[in-house]
């Protein structure tokens, strides 16, 4: 899952074109969690902010973000709303000309 937009490196689908990725196990305060790492830098993974980054849905995006993500986020609007929102932008467009 996405880390709010932001692509995962521990996401199943994320993918490493490098094949650096490996996954690791630290603690800390007595809880144990998986860790993403990097075997070029030797350091944690910085996901999708790495040019080697990719996502086997090709999901990812060019600024780092997981476009399934976003997907979610995006509230339907209906078409009543949209056609309410074009007449008062309509409107406006009136009063300049006159």
């Amino acid at each position: 899952m996405p880390i709010d937009d932001k692509c995962n490196p521990l996401c199943p689908l994320f993918k490493c074109t490098r094949n650096a990725l490996f996954v690791t196990t630290k603690s800390y305060r007595g809880k144990t969690f998986r860790v993403a790492m990097c075997r070029l830098t030797g350091g944690e993974c910085i996901g999708g902010e790495c040019q080697y980054a990719s996502c086997r849905l090709n999901a990812l995006l060019p600024d780092g973000k997981c476009a399934k993500a976003l997907e979610k986020k995006v509230k339907p609007v209906s078409d009543e709303e949209l056609f309410k929102e074009i007449q008062a932008i309509e409107d406006v467009d009136d009063r300049w000309l006159r």
